[in-house]
């Protein structure tokens, strides 16, 4: 697991603005496919899922945007650079 998610954080690196608003859009389209799937009465309760997880996200990119830090969000590389705040990406690669 740990060799996906160094693959996945070393990946999203290279992601622009483009990319980003295609692959948020790959993932609305699939939601809608499996909302539109699922039989009437099992919709309610993944409507209340959906929406809880969406909520939670919301805030929790706010809070980002505005400064306010998630204890549960923080890296590893958060805890020796205090000094720092706002979004800064870090682009770690050895020079060959």
């Amino acid at each position: 697991m740990k060799k996906i998610k160094d693959f996945l954080d070393s990946y999203i690196v290279e992601f622009d603005w483009k990319d980003i608003s295609i692959f948020k859009l790959c993932l609305t389209a699939f939601g809608m496919m499996i909302g539109v799937s699922l039989p009437r009465g099992k919709k309610k309760p993944v409507l209340a899922i959906c929406g809880a997880i969406f909520v939670i996200t919301t805030i929790l990119l706010l809070a980002r945007l505005f400064g306010v830090e998630c204890p549960f969000c923080r890296d590893e590389w958060e805890d020796e650079d205090e000094d720092e705040k706002g979004f800064v990406m870090r682009i770690t690669a050895e020079d060959e």
